[in-house]
């Protein structure tokens, strides 16, 4: 009885934290992927993409018209779902695997990466209280050459292009400076930007992911296998 009282209690909690519009209630879900020190900012009327754990990776999906430039909806797009992860200190190595299936039709694509500014603010990449952000983005659309995987610094920077065989992505940083580099084996890597982060407190550092869908998405995912940060499994 004692258990149920709990479960009732526990789905009242997250329904009242939902209806009152809370935009980072925390995951609890638990299995061979823990997301439980992730934050889910979730989407206009939880409606725009969405995730799943499973034994095999982290999933998320992409909803038509779900935009990760914006916090509220305009022009016929409405915020996706992001999830976040803080990080903590001033020096630190973020290591990500993943693989993406985005079939060719309209513009789709995953944004992930670092993103710092406000503490309690959601980390969308149209967010006014960000001071910085290393973005990767893994896009397809109707063009061959829309079938890509670029990362950039904001505010500024231009893309780099990145193979899309490369097997890890590396976001770090070191005291002031942020930085990316990918890698093909796992072992060496090659350095892509470094971006300097302008004077002054950085109250809050995520990695975070969303996404993008013009239209239909068509099945696109982002599944994420690995997830190190300082060399620790954050995933598994």
């Amino acid at each position: 009885m004692t258990i149920r009282k709990n479960l009732l209690l526990t789905g009242l909690l997250a329904a009242a934290a939902l209806a009152s519009g809370c935009l980072n209630p925390l995951m609890f879900k638990r299995g061979a992927y823990t997301m439980d020190d992730w934050d889910t900012w979730t989407s206009w009327n939880d409606a725009y993409g969405s995730h799943e754990v499973t034994p095999d990776g982290v999933y998320y999906r992409l909803t038509p018209r779900q935009d990760d430039t914006r916090d509220t909806p305009s022009d016929g797009y409405s915020p996706g779902l992001i999830l976040s992860r803080e990080l903590m200190g001033d020096n630190w190595t973020v290591d990500l695997r993943a693989d993406f299936d985005i079939p060719p039709g309209q513009v789709k694509r995953f944004s992930f990466g670092i993103w710092a500014g406000g503490d309690a603010s959601r980390p969308s990449l149209g967010n006014a209280s960000a001071v910085m952000k290393i973005v990767a983005q893994r896009q397809n659309g109707p063009r061959p050459g829309d079938d890509a995987l670029i990362m950039f610094s904001l505010p500024g920077g231009r893309p780099y292009a990145v193979p899309l065989k490369a097997k890890v992505l590396r976001f770090a940083r070191s005291g002031p400076y942020f930085s990316a580099a990918y890698s093909l084996n796992g072992r060496k890597f090659t350095p892509l930007l470094t971006a300097e982060a302008p004077p002054g407190q950085i109250p809050s550092q995520k990695f975070f992911i969303g996404g993008f869908a013009a239209g239909p998405t068509d099945g696109a995912y982002a599944r994420l296998t690995s997830l190190k940060i300082n060399g620790r499994e954050v995933l598994r």
